[in-house]
């Protein structure tokens, strides 16, 4: 398998390719990445860890990929029972992993180039590994949940503070203090990741201007600002040579 491959979906996404000068960057998604060609080498503010296993990066560590050559990346929103799932085995900041999932997951990245067929038992195989709950939150705080539950129903448009705190019958204060105790992220931040998940879902016609309209960002400027701040690339980086995968 070569070429870049990207796709996203309410819950999870994936890029799979090669991609070069990765800069500092933090992001609201637990992540799993593996590297394909050659050790895995990733940079945060307290070490350069190598590896030749998956590293799961937990939700908000800043960090950069040194190594080159294809590699997988595997982004899952935390606050979803798939996330959940993979939340589990992140034991620290970075944590080496091994699983079953793992090993599947590889073998089928190793055949995309067969097409959507492939990517479809990827993407189903990665639906499987989830923690059965319904709950967005465990043992959450439930005007919280109800919050994030919401806020997946109004996933194409943007959802004002005054909204959401009106949904869960809370202060606009209270809500923000309660979701960023919960989410162990800011309201912001959390809706500033919905509209980079939505910009990239209205990718595939690969026009900048045209993504940063439907997620709601004033130009393309400011959608290559937060862009960039959450993945350590530019779009144009990701998306000119990617091939999006939609099934």
């Amino acid at each position: 398998m070569r070429g870049n491959y990207l796709h996203i979906e309410p819950g999870f996404g994936w890029f799979t390719g090669n991609l070069e000068q990765n800069h500092w960057h933090q992001h609201y998604a637990l992540q799993l990445s593996f590297a394909l060609d050659e050790s895995l080498k990733i940079e945060t503010d307290k070490e350069i860890q190598t590896s030749d296993k998956a590293i799961l990066l937990q939700p908000q560590l800043k960090h950069r990929i040194l190594s080159q050559g294809q590699h997988l990346h595997l982004l899952f929103n935390p606050a979803h029972p798939i996330g959940h799932f993979w939340s589990a085995l992140a034991r620290s900041p970075i944590t080496e992993v091994e699983h079953k999932a793992i090993e599947l997951i590889i073998q089928c990245v190793e055949k995309l180039e067969d097409g959507a067929l492939q990517s479809e038992n990827l993407n189903s195989l990665i639906r499987t590994y989830t923690c059965f709950c319904e709950d967005a939150l465990h043992k959450g705080d439930l005007r919280i949940n109800q919050a994030l539950a919401y806020l997946d129903k109004k996933r194409e448009r943007i959802v004002s503070l005054e909204e959401i705190a009106e949904q869960v019958h809370l202060s606009p204060s209270r809500f923000l203090h309660l979701f960023k105790i919960q989410t162990g992220i800011s309201y912001r931040r959390a809706q500033n990741w919905n509209r980079l998940q939505l910009a990239l879902e209205s990718g595939r016609q690969g026009n900048l201007t045209q993504m940063a309209h439907a997620a709601g960002f004033s130009d393309s400027a400011h959608f290559s600002r937060s862009f960039k701040e959450n993945f350590g690339f530019s779009p144009k980086e990701v998306l000119k040579n990617s091939h999006f995968i939609q099934v």
